[in-house]
């Protein structure tokens, strides 16, 4: 079934999860709502990473996790995340008994990035209290906090992760199709995908132009306002995202 989410800036959230926004986590307390064959409620809790934190991350490399069967106490480690330029912790948002971990993120940990609420979660926890969740608030009750924390990290979030990225401000769109080019022969593998920002005014039109005569996939593209105002066109960003097929 679908999640109902929220949308706040470019990202959505889901509605039914609660958020720690001090340490970047969500938990679903719905998950686990369910009769046992002894019918007594077995309140299981899968918690996992906001896209806040996987966004200033960036593309996750490794990911170490606690034991199955560990006991964890609200603000501590779960576990360290790891890309080319962050090392961070995971940090519980709450406290409970370790009953699974996600072992598909021992070796895929950028299903973090890619899927931040559904395959990329990081463990299910059984709580110490079925009833004290005093850190987490509901999408409501934090929406202008995650709003703010969106803007504080210029947090973009894409229907895939990038595995690059291509910063070309200022640069004509043939020089910046150029260098796409040979950015995707030398240095991309076949379904990477590269996050081009450019500020060209025609770059949502050539950018698609030239990845259909290529035969790549056009992904997705955002346009947002520019904050750097320039002297005459448009004032505008395109993040442009292109994925390898050949």
């Amino acid at each position: 079934m679908p999640l109902i989410t929220t949308k706040i800036d470019n990202c959505k959230f889901p509605s039914g999860y609660l958020y720690d926004t001090q340490n970047f986590t969500w938990a679903d307390l719905n998950f686990g709502d369910k009769k046992t064959e002894s019918n007594s409620k077995s309140v299981i809790v899968i918690v996992g990473l906001m896209p806040v934190l996987s966004y200033i991350a960036g593309k996750i490399q490794k990911i170490k996790l606690k034991s199955e069967g560990e006991i964890i106490n609200e603000g501590k480690s779960l576990g360290t995340i790891e890309s080319l330029s962050y090392f961070g912790v995971i940090r519980s948002p709450l406290s409970g008994k370790i009953v699974e971990i996600n072992k598909d993120l021992l070796y895929n940990p950028k299903l973090v990035n890619d899927s931040p609420f559904e395959f990329g979660w990081i463990a299910k926890i059984k709580p110490f209290d079925d009833e004290n969740f005093e850190s987490l608030q509901s999408i409501d009750q934090c929406k202008t906090e995650i709003s703010s924390l969106l803007k504080k990290f210029n947090v973009k979030c894409f229907k895939n992760f990038p595995d690059f990225e291509m910063y070309e401000l200022g640069t004509e769109c043939s020089a910046t199709l150029a260098k796409l080019d040979d950015f995707m022969s030398t240095k991309m593998k076949i379904g990477h995908i590269v996050h081009l920002v450019s500020d060209e005014p025609t770059a949502d039109l050539e950018v698609p132009r030239w990845v259909e005569e290529k035969r790549q996939e056009l992904t997705e593209i955002i346009m947002e306002k520019n904050e750097i105002k320039k002297s005459n066109g448009p004032n505008y960003l395109f993040h442009i995202l292109v994925k390898k097929l050949r």
